[in-house]
């Protein structure tokens, strides 16, 4: 217990400077190097069970987004992601026939899984801090995953009794979700609160609160989606990066699922 909240304490401190510090390609730089260990972590996590992905295009792909992924100033970010993505996926199917499937197929999905599920995702937060008052806004990823997580961890081990996913991960329950779901919604109550009190956002409180319930659940099954990924690989952490927490993937798991969805919340709201 000590040594996780040593190291959440130091990765706090090192995220809330990348944070006020407010340099792009710091925050572009920072997120492809979240990206690369993830898929790191990943294709390490299928070895161990026998597979083999392919780990350089794994790690090509991630530079091939966020270059061509409308991660850089005045580019058009939803186009360039539409473009990139396919391209990546044709490029992979292709290499594998041409090397007469020295990977099975097998191989080639997780792969191509690992694009959507990492650098895809993770590419929001950037995408999130491009935005207007994108450095207020990603704390509503920030608050959505780890409050969440937190409460969930505290609440679950000491009141928890009726198992959610017991087939997935063991550990959690439902009593522990509820307190997520609870945890992020005065999270966002505040943090709602700040912005539209000090920064003039005029976020409706009434969408902060339904976002809370929705984030909690979609980070709660990002989670989940890590932690069956472990269990089909028979591992206990994707790496040790974080001692007391994991690998990159076991702490920002939830983030992957929360960011994309942060991001079609806020641009449909100030869509509108």
């Amino acid at each position: 217990m000590k040594t996780r909240l040593i190291t959440g304490l130091i990765y706090s401190i090192f995220l809330a400077a990348i944070l006020i510090v407010n340099i792009p390609i710091v925050d572009t730089l920072v997120v492809i190097a979240i990206s690369l260990i993830g898929v790191y972590e990943y294709n390490k996590a299928f070895k161990t069970a026998g597979y083999n992905p392919i780990s350089w295009i794994g790690y090509l792909g991630c530079l091939t987004l966020f270059s061509m992924g409308g991660l850089v100033e005045n580019a058009d970010k939803i186009l360039c992601i539409r473009i990139a993505l396919p391209a990546i996926l044709i490029c992979i199917f292709s290499y594998a026939i041409l090397t007469n499937l020295k990977f099975n197929i097998i191989d080639v999905m997780i792969t191509c899984f690992s694009l959507v599920l990492i650098p895809f995702m993770f590419s929001f937060i950037k995408l999130i801090l491009m935005m207007e008052n994108g450095r207020l806004l990603i704390w509503y990823v920030i608050l959505g995953a780890f409050a969440s997580d937190i409460a969930a961890y505290f609440i679950g081990s000491k009141f928890g009794k009726r198992k959610l996913c017991p087939d997935i991960s063991p550990n959690k329950t439902v009593e522990g979700s509820i307190a997520g779901i609870v945890a992020v919604v005065i999270a966002y109550i505040v943090i709602t609160l700040i912005a539209n009190n000090y920064y003039s956002l005029d976020i409706n409180m009434y969408l902060a609160i339904f976002s809370g319930v929705i984030i909690a659940i979609v980070g709660q099954f990002g989670d989940l989606t890590a932690s069956a990924i472990k269990r089909f690989c028979k591992i206990k952490d994707f790496g040790s990066l974080m001692p007391g927490h994991g690998g990159i993937l076991d702490r920002l798991d939830s983030m992957m699922f929360v960011a994309p969805v942060i991001y079609i919340i806020f641009k449909v709201y100030m869509g509108l």
